[in-house]
Parts: structure tokens; sequence; C-alpha cells
């Protein structure tokens, strides 16, 4: 068997069968469909069990006890089938010929380890389509450390390789990681970048396409469309940090540079969180603004930061508004770029 995609499956009654179609529909049919139902309380389990029962051929299903993200996605790998793994959102779409380019480009570059390909982020209003720029030209190759130093410096310096969902993985690359994710569990914010390290660590010949080949749902109901406090405050995760030392020590990168980068990138999350709110219609602007001034007063590296040689002006500039209080400026000008497209 060639492909395993598998899907988490929490909390999404509402678009599981959707998600689950845009793989059925596929125009290559050497793959599973692996549905894990992580202890869901609405109706997510019977739904699972009857797709499973309609496509026997296709689909699986493993029932868990609820333990979160980082370990469903961890069974789900220990019980994949097929030579390269896929993942899936359980709210997300696969574009119809996914499979079949994959499924080429493996062919005609000698099965790479790694392919990493595009995504369209598409939204449950009317708002068109979010497509992102390409990272890389199309068809890049990256075979060996050397040359896979761009990939690790996305890596460090933000979340723009994170998504597991825009990644085909040979199989034993997720199934040989010896990683322990006890230490994340109380916090899984990022998680996605955290299942891949091991895999870009250990991968000889990584493919990079710009096909779109999956799409992304931004939900309105999801976590960045209420202001949870303790949530926005996960994004910070130090212990991202602590993950992502001894890898970034094998690629060489354990220098000071880099551990500002990893840091700044972390809090960018926060911070970039903060002006969600303050910039989308329907929030308590007050309840946000003391939030961020709060997010400040705790946290003065971010003053560091502003200050720092290894950040880019802009980055700079952004963490010197918010040290300094500057919200309103800040939102200010970020409105007047949109304005000018």
């Amino acid at each position: 068997m060639e492909f395993s995609i598998l899907m988490p499956v929490y909390m999404a009654a509402e678009t599981l069968e959707e998600s689950v179609q845009s793989v059925l529909d596929q125009a290559f049919d050497d793959y599973e469909l692996l549905l894990v139902e992580d202890g869901s309380p609405d109706e997510c389990a019977s739904l699972c069990d009857a797709l499973a029962a309609r496509f026997p051929e296709r689909i699986r299903v493993i029932h868990c006890p609820h333990r979160g993200t980082i370990p469903t996605r961890r069974e789900a790998v220990a019980e994949a089938r097929g030579d390269c793994i896929l993942w899936l959102d359980a709210d997300d779409l696969m574009e119809a010929d996914s499979l079949s380019c994959l499924h080429r480009l493996r062919e005609e570059y000698n099965n790479p380890d790694m392919i990493l390909y595009e995504f369209t982020a598409f939204y449950e209003d009317q708002r068109p389509d979010d497509l992102r720029p390409p990272l890389f030209a199309d068809l890049t190759l990256f075979e060996g450390d050397e040359e896979k130093k761009p990939l690790f410096e996305l890596y460090i310096r933000g979340n723009s390789l994170d998504a597991l969902w825009a990644k085909a993985v040979r199989r034993s690359l997720y199934q040989e990681d010896p990683s322990d994710y006890g230490p994340c569990l109380s916090n899984p914010y990022g998680e996605d970048a955290l299942h891949a390290l091991y895999p870009l660590t250990q991968a000889n010949r990584i493919l990079y396409t710009n096909r779109r080949l999956t799409r992304y749902r931004i939900r309105q109901n999801s976590v960045m469309h209420r202001f949870d406090k303790d949530k926005l405050a996960q994004r910070l995760n130090p212990g991202k940090w602590d993950f992502f030392e001894p890898y970034m020590k094998q690629w060489g990168l354990w220098d000071e540079e880099h551990r500002t980068l990893l840091k700044a990138s972390s809090y960018r999350g926060v911070l970039d969180g903060i002006l969600y709110f303050m910039l989308e219609e329907g929030y308590d602007q007050k309840e946000v603004s003391a939030y961020a001034r709060s997010f400040v007063k705790q946290h003065p590296e971010l003053k560091e930061l502003a200050r720092s040689p290894y950040l880019g002006w802009k980055n700079r500039l952004i963490f010197r508004l918010f040290a300094s209080g500057r919200f309103a400026f800040l939102c200010g000008a970020i409105r007047f770029r949109r304005r000018l497209g």
C-alpha cells in the first residue's frame, strides 16, 4: 500500500463526512484512511463506525479514550500500514488529484523521504481564499544536511513549515521517532512542528512542490475566534524550546542567534494572536488591551527582543511597539498598510 492518510477525529461531527469524502473522491486508489477517534463527546464515534461500515476496503477506525492531540497522533502513526503517511484534519479537505500528484512525484524523484507541498486556506464565510506565496521554487530537492539548512532555518524562525497536513513522509521516519512527547502533553500548542522534527532531521532527500494539495478550513468557531486568555497564553509554550534544543544542536544551529530567533517566533505567536483580536470586530477591546498590557508586564524579554541584532527591523519594531504599549499606533499602521494593498 502506498499511502496511509491519518485523520485524528475530535469534536468534528459537522465536517467529518465532507473531509472523508474528499479522500474517497481521490483519482488514485492505493491508500487507506485511518480515522483515530479521540473519545469525542459528540457523535463522531458513531459517524466513524458508519463510514467504515460503508467503505470497509478504504477506512479503518481506532477508538481511543480522550487523551489529546499528541497521543492520538502517535497512536495513528503506530497503526499506519502505507509506505507514506499523510495527515488530514477532520475539518480539512484534499484536492481531488492530491494522491495521484504525490504518486507521480514519488516515482519521478525516486521516492524522496519527504514531500512538502502547499495548501489553500479557505473561510466558512464569503471571504476569498488565502494563498500564501510559495516557499521555494517548484520541485526544489534538498539532499543532505547542508542543503536542508534553509528548511531548518524556516522551522526555527516561524511556522511556515509546521503543518503536518502539508507533508507526505516515509512511514518509518514517523514510526522510528524516539522522542519523549510527555513534557509537551500539558501544552500541545505547536505540536505539528514537534512531530515533524525527527523526520525532517533524518530524511536524506526532501522534495518541495508548490502544488496546493490540501484545503485548510479557517473556522469561525475555532480558538482564534474566541478570546480565550489561557489558549492565547499557550502560544508562547517554552516547552517547545526544550523540545527543539537537541535537534538544533544536531543541525549545528544551537547558537545565540538561533535561540533568539526561536524564542522570538514563539513570542510573535502570542503577539499576532493579540493583534488578531485587536483588528477584528466583535471583541471587547478593553479586555483585549488589558490582556496585552498584562502580557507585556509579565514578559520583559520583549524589550530585549526589540533590541536584538538578530531580528529584522519589522520584528524589532513590533516588539518595541508592544513593549511600549503603543497598541493603537501599531493597529493603525497595519490597517493603513491593508488599505494600500
